[in-house]
C-alpha cells in the first residue's frame, strides 16, 4: 500500500458544480484502481490524499501532474503504509465554503480529522489546510 499527499492550486477558482464533476470522474477512475482518499478544496486550493496499491497511486499522481487544471503542485509525502486511513471512501471530499457547508451539513471537513483511523501525518496536514481557511469558513 502507498499514500501520496499533495497540495496544489487550481488554474482558476472552481464552482461547486465543477468540483462535483471532477469528483465524479475521480470516483469512477479510483474505483477501477482500488484508490481511496480525501480531497479538500478551498479558495482555489486543493489538499488531496490518495492511497492504494503503489502502481495505481503512482499512475494516478502522474495524471495529476499532467492535469492542466492544477498548478504549483507540492508533493508532501509519498510513502508506504500498512493500512488505509480512508478505506470506506472512494474519494471523500469537502469544499471549505460556508455556503456549501450550509447546504450540505453532512459533509463537515472539521470532523474528518477526528476519525479514529486518521494518523498523525494526515491529521496535521488536514489541520493546517483547514486552519488556513478557517476565518473564511467561519466568518464569511
Amino acid at each position: 500500500m502507498q499514500r501520496i499527499i499533495y497540495l496544489s492550486s487550481g488554474v482558476k477558482v472552481f464552482s461547486d458544480e465543477e468540483i462535483n464533476s471532477l469528483l465524479d470522474l475521480s470516483r469512477k477512475n479510483n474505483a477501477n484502481y482500488g484508490i481511496t482518499g480525501l480531497l479538500l478544496y478551498a479558495d482555489g486550493n486543493f489538499l488531496q490524499i490518495i492511497e492504494g496499491k503503489k502502481e495505481a497511486i503512482e499512475m494516478t499522481y502522474q495524471k495529476i501532474l499532467n492535469d492542466s487544471r492544477h498548478k504549483n503542485i507540492i508533493l508532501i509525502t509519498n510513502e508506504p503504509i500498512k493500512k488505509r486511513s480512508f478505506s470506506d471512501w472512494k474519494m471523500g471530499y469537502s469544499i471549505v465554503n460556508p455556503e456549501f457547508l450550509l447546504k450540505h451539513p453532512e459533509i463537515n471537513p472539521f470532523q474528518v480529522k477526528k476519525a479514529s483511523n486518521i494518523d498523525v501525518i494526515i491529521s496535521t496536514f488536514i489541520d493546517t489546510f483547514l486552519n488556513s481557511f478557517r476565518n473564511k469558513v467561519l466568518y464569511n
